[in-house]
């Protein structure tokens, strides 16, 4: 068996406050209703026009230097033949 390190993890409560600190930051966020205007519905986005983005993310990603909008379409293109 392994001898481990004793926990050296300090907590600090300023002004009593041991709830604040006892939760974790997920739990304390409050969610803000968003000011009341009409929803739009979503957009429909074509098979195509996703392969296009993901395609662009690849070539960012991999550092493309050239036209990526326009080498993203043809690689599309393939794809979708």
């Amino acid at each position: 068996m392994r001898d481990y390190m004793a926990d050296t993890h300090i907590h600090i409560h300023l002004n009593g406050d041991e709830a604040a600190t006892a939760t974790s930051p997920a739990k304390r966020r409050v969610s803000r209703k968003k000011a009341s205007s009409p929803s739009k519905p979503k957009r429909k986005v074509s098979a195509y026009h996703k392969t296009v983005g993901k395609e662009m993310k690849k070539l960012k990603k991999a550092g493309f230097r050239g036209n990526v909008m326009k080498k993203a379409h043809a690689l599309a293109k393939k794809k979708h033949r």
